[in-house]
């Protein structure tokens, strides 16, 4: 994701010799109570719908604070007593590097036959994207049965992504507590190694088969480079991530084309870890508790465990953070993210080349490590989580949220915002999931999200900002790229605000690094200045240059910048493209 801006440098350059005077005056903002509309999905204990609530069932609760229901309607598009019924977008996003050969067939065979209950009327529209580190379009906006079918048939038959590989590491994980409990040295190919080694070897140390001649594995239980492997193995899964929430927001562009409506987003994948390798370092923990039940390794573990804890290392990689900001964007869109994956990934439990009998909890940890990133998605957006449920059950969940729910509008005061908590409170133990339909959204956000679109289809700019390069591009080993741009400001199209003899201004600067699909969720930072006569007069017809530092990930080529001036409220956008 996008890095954060190391460093703010303002440079004054000219730009033309004639400027326009602006009149100055203070700016002073009434906010007005709008309506925000929800809507809102109440189930019984049991999953079911409920009909029949009135407006007293209901309680709505906004960043704490009790806020009055203005109108509540109730629809039931199953009975088709709406005499214009609310069109729906779906968008199927199929991961294909993460989702198992099988699973994306069950998916895509329920996709197709549920379709016709999906699209139940000629408004409603569907989208299928899948996602390999990028996003890839398959299909417009269409309700076209012949289309959507060929390319659902198509993405069935799409080759299977390669997994990483914990195997080796279950191996190590095995051998540890082989020699440890004092097996025989035939239990493993290491064992056969140091076997061979201690007998005439030319060394006193064995070479792994990891595909890295550097490290050796030492006789006995070697912590470090198992460690430095399960290291290896979560940046492998983080980096991955990464790009997976990278491609998924970059997706939810295409609901800009759709019309006002239900949106969802059936989300078909494998995996979306929180934090990427935990479940490898929950396994390691399980094993390091396995060898100190033993003696004769009890005291050196236990001095490797003070050292470093296991679990400690699970939060290496926290991409909390990124999937909340996805979620966000989805949030303030009206977009509702459903997980669908038939088949809960315990990918690394079943992989025939492991030798390390892991235990059940292992098992069970690992695979909800993995997805938890589709219930965290889920319960922001007011979707659901259907990870371990057939695809088929799935879609009609689905459906039916999309069939019953409730309009509820109330008044707010405030703008709604990615942090703005709305809690929808029911009685009688029933639960309530709510998406924002309709609200005054933070001018903020909307800058956000324009920024975001902006690597794909250049937006207005009404400020005229320009984005140079500042110095050449360095590369690292990882292959990301550093660079340095300014962002050129024109200061006479910044509105000030004059307080006895200085002038006041200030914007909000939005930085996004992406490729032609889109961009990650920008980073922020607002400027506030105050100029005498003096400087303003020096000032006028020459830019004010904003620097920012970037870090540029392999396939990504392009920033994009938004500029919103917080007094007059005026805009402007550009981008930059890098040779790859």
């Amino acid at each position: 994701m996008t890095r954060r801006i190391a460093s703010i440098v303002f440079l004054f350059t000219a730009l033309t010799a004639a400027a326009q005077e602006r009149t100055t005056a203070t700016v002073t903002e009434s906010i007005e109570v709008q309506l925000t509309n929800l809507d809102v999905i109440v189930t019984d204990a049991q999953g079911n719908h409920v009909p029949g609530l009135t407006q007293a069932d209901f309680e709505i609760i906004e960043d704490g604070m009790a806020r009055q229901i203005t109108n509540l309607a109730e629809y039931r598009r199953v009975s088709m007593e709406a005499s214009q019924p609310v069109p729906r977008r779906i968008l199927v996003v199929i991961d294909n590097r993460t989702i198992a050969f099988s699973a994306r067939k069950k998916t895509v065979a329920a996709v197709l036959s549920q379709v016709d209950s999906l699209l139940s009327t000629p408004e409603d529209r569907l989208m299928v994207v899948t996602l390999a580190g990028t996003a890839k379009q398959r299909t417009g906006w269409t309700a076209d049965r012949a289309e959507i079918a060929t390319a659902l048939e198509n993405v069935a038959n799409d080759a299977a992504a390669s997994p990483l590989e914990m195997a080796e590491l279950d191996n190590m994980f095995g051998e540890m507590i082989h020699v440890a409990s004092g097996g025989g040295p035939t239990a493993s190919t290491l064992n056969r190694r140091r076997q061979r080694s201690q007998s005439g070897g030319s060394t006193a140390t064995s070479r792994v088969n990891t595909g890295d001649e550097d490290e050796r594995f030492l006789p006995g239980v070697d912590f470090n480079l198992i460690l430095s492997r399960a290291r290896s193995y979560a940046g492998s899964v983080a980096a991955e991530t990464e790009q997976t929430l990278y491609a998924l927001n970059s997706s939810l562009k295409h609901f800009d084309s759709a019309s006002d409506g239900r949106r969802v987003v059936v989300l078909a994948g494998g995996s979306l870890p929180v934090m990427p390798g935990a479940d490898v370092y929950q396994r390691l923990e399980s094993a390091m508790r396995e060898i100190e039940r033993h003696q004769n390794n009890a005291v050196p573990i236990g001095q490797m465990r003070r050292l470093t804890h296991a679990l400690m290392e699970k939060s290496s990689f926290d991409l909390s953070r990124d999937i909340d900001n996805v979620a966000a964007s989805a949030r303030l869109k009206g977009i509702a993210f459903y997980a669908v994956n038939p088949e809960v990934n315990d990918r690394p439990s079943k992989s025939i080349t492991s030798r390390y009998a892991s235990s059940g909890a292992n098992d069970f940890s690992s695979a909800n490590t993995a997805v938890d990133g589709f219930t965290r998605l889920a319960v922001a957006t007011g979707g659901e989580s259907h990870v371990g449920r057939t695809a088929e059950l799935a879609l009609q969940r689905v459906k039916g949220d999309l069939d019953a729910y409730y309009s509820i509008g109330y008044r707010s005061p405030t703008y709604v915002g990615p942090d703005t908590k709305i809690n929808v409170r029911m009685k009688n133990g029933l639960r309530a999931r709510s998406v924002i339909a309709a609200a005054r959204v933070q001018p903020e956000w909307q800058i956000a999200d324009r920024v975001v679109n902006n690597h794909s289809q250049s937006d207005s700019n009404d400020i005229g900002i320009m984005v140079i390069p500042d110095g050449r591009m360095a590369s690292t080993p990882t292959g990301e790229r550093q660079v340095k741009v300014n962002v050129m400001i024109p200061f006479d199209a910044l509105r000030l605000v004059r307080e006895g003899r200085d002038y006041n201004c200030s914007f909000t600067v939005f930085v996004s690094v992406g490729d032609a699909n889109g961009g990650a969720n920008p980073q922020r930072e607002t400027r506030n200045f105050k100029f005498n006569e003096d400087q303003v007069a020096r000032l006028r017809g020459k830019n004010l240059a904003y620097g920012v530092d970037l870090t540029l990930a392999p396939g990504r080529d392009r920033v994009s910048i938004g500029i919103l001036d917080m007094v007059g409220g005026s805009t402007g956008y550009s981008r930059m493209t890098f040779a790859q």
